[in-house]
């Protein structure tokens, strides 16, 4: 069983009209992985392999009990066993702690792989819960989960009415549950007025993780349960370690602190710190790369946990030069081949991933894409509106955002390749 991590799920139960249960805008990362899987394990989807898709947005324990619990149960249905064996990557694995380690697990788990899962939380989700966004960021470097971020906390004050951080609190109460812990230790830094800093004691912030603090207090129960841990981590790419903050007067954003920078080590996937990952006992494996390149240097690994065998290596897909781009109207995608002058037309109310080159998601009426500059070379792609108007639309390429406002009409489309090679 394989539970995707933060972004990866996305159907009508977290916003009606997205469809069945997919991956989302994350389909770019998942869906190739889950397909290798597939192919080079003998795995296939529905009868010996399932996802179990969960709402992230609502408290980790919630998505444990009504939702990986449930896939459980339809998969020692569906094939007849008593126990699976779970594959979980970044919140994923929390999600599977959670189940685990319940008053209400059935014993039916036999073993537990982690794949960058922050076991003791990321700092980022400290800004972004308390602040509702990451200040002191270039962008410099490219993040993929960052991107969804931005992109989701665009979107989240638009549907909902409300400041960003009523927002968050309000809707997105997941998020706070991979803020770091007490097992992650101090990792604000204030700075005082005469710009020198000092540590801000974890036991003394507002922002406490009671969700995760409470899953390590108990973990060993594992370990009674007798449940297989493994832990796979990545390093060698700049992840946040410590956060810079400033006082805040506002008594409902930056309570703790207004974060100003951050301070990053290379012992980490981009999102999760090594240490995070490694504050389990458990078997530890480390590969180089980011927090998704990970999942894709681990199949080998895979292969032997799962006690199956596993091809010549694979090249890995790069994720490394994505653009992501949000227009808000009424219209659909059309995408042209531009050596075969073949047409293909995105239909509004489906979502839809090519391999790991783009991924397509209609929210309401807004249409959501996340596309590499690979892909740009081979296609071209246009935004068809349905009548006319301005649209608005934000772009995230490397860090940098754009919002603007385009005037259109059916008869002169949106070219998004010119958009997104700005």
């Amino acid at each position: 069983m394989f539970v995707p991590g933060l972004f990866g799920s996305m159907g009508d139960e977290i916003i009606p009209g997205t469809g069945d249960w997919h991956f989302g805008l994350a389909g770019i990362v998942y869906k190739p992985f889950v397909k290798l899987l597939e192919r080079e394990l003998g795995l296939k989807e529905g009868e010996n392999f399932f996802v179990s898709y969960y709402d992230w947005r609502k408290p980790i324990e919630h998505s444990a009990r009504r939702y990986l619990y449930d896939t459980i149960e339809h998969a020692k249905k569906i094939t007849g066993k008593k126990k699976v064996v779970i594959i979980s990557h970044s919140m994923g694995g929390l999600v599977s702690r959670s189940y685990v380690e319940s008053n209400y697990y059935k014993f039916d788990v036999s073993q537990l792989i982690m794949m960058c899962t922050p076991n003791a939380g990321s700092p980022p989700n400290f800004s972004y819960w308390t602040g509702g966004s990451l200040p002191g960021e270039s962008g410099d470097k490219f993040n993929l989960v960052r991107l969804y971020m931005d992109a989701y906390l665009w979107l989240l004050p638009r549907v909902t009415n409300m400041s960003r951080v009523d927002a968050i609190h309000e809707f997105f109460k997941g998020l706070k549950d991979i803020t770091p812990g007490a097992a992650y230790g101090n990792y604000l830094f204030m700075k005082n007025n005469d710009g020198e800093f000092g540590v801000v004691p974890y036991q003394t912030m507002n922002t406490k993780n009671n969700f995760l603090d409470g899953l390590n207090n108990k973990r060993e129960v594992m370990k009674k349960r007798h449940i297989p841990i493994t832990l796979i981590g990545g390093i060698g790419e700049e992840t946040i370690r410590y956060l810079e903050v400033e006082p805040s007067d506002s008594p409902d954003i930056w309570i703790d602190g207004e974060v100003t920078n951050s301070l990053k080590t290379e012992l980490g996937d981009g999102n999760a710190t090594l240490s995070s990952v490694f504050s389990l006992e458990g078997d530890k494996h480390i590969f180089q790369g980011s927090h998704n390149e990970v999942l894709y240097k681990s199949l080998p690994l895979l292969a032997k946990k799962l006690g199956r065998s596993c091809g010549e290596e694979k090249p890995y897909p790069s994720f490394n030069d994505y653009s992501l781009i949000i227009l808000k109207g009424k219209g659909h995608i059309k995408l042209k081949e531009k050596t075969e002058h073949i047409s293909h037309l995105l239909r509004p109310d489906t979502s839809t991933s090519i391999e790991h080159h783009m991924s397509v998601v209609r929210i309401k009426q807004m249409s959501c894409l996340v596309v590499s500059q690979e892909f740009l070379r081979t296609y071209t792609v246009n935004f068809v509106p349905h009548e006319l108007r301005d649209v608005e639309y934000l772009l995230i390429k490397k860090g940098k955002r754009t919002e603007s406002r385009i005037h259109v009409s059916s008869k002169d489309p949106i070219p998004v390749n010119a958009l997104l090679t700005l």
